[in-house]
């Protein structure tokens, strides 16, 4: 029993150290890019070709993101109130415009919670626009 409960303390310790070292994203020089807004609750992971990354804040409340492809992005959101356990994983994914500015909306709510990617835009009245390429996504997968 004694045995057993060090392996799973063990074993613990080393899912916990994997989770917490995933390496930022960067994009290679000169590759295109976007940037995302990092602002508002919620720890956010992205997922470029299968590999998963911790979004690298650039210090002004954005992170680079590659541009012209397919990138998976999901917010993932723990609460404790009241004795009461409240855990929400949501992914979504956009195609990237170089350049352009992103705003991730996440919204945790008792049942469930939502999530949107949304193009920053200062001509439209809200200085927000709706993301044509955003699509569900699944889990990150390595290739």
């Amino acid at each position: 029993m004694r045995r057993s409960c060090h392996v799973a303390m063990v074993l613990a310790a080393v899912w916990l150290a994997g989770c917490a070292s995933l390496p930022e994203y960067r994009p290679a020089p000169g590759a295109p890019a976007a940037r995302l807004n990092m602002q508002g609750v919620g720890d956010k992971l992205l997922c470029v070709d299968g590999a998963l990354y911790k979004p690298a804040n650039d210090g002004d409340g954005y992170a680079p993101i590659p541009a012209g492809r397919r990138v998976k992005i999901s917010v993932y959101y723990n609460e404790q109130r009241n004795n009461v356990v409240f855990r929400c994983d949501a992914r979504v994914s956009i195609v990237p415009a170089a350049g352009q500015k992103y705003l991730v909306d996440f919204e945790p709510h008792t049942e469930r919670c939502y999530l949107m990617i949304f193009k920053e835009d200062a001509s439209k009245r809200t200085g927000l626009a709706m993301e044509p390429t955003l699509a569900g996504a699944s889990a990150c997968k390595a290739p």
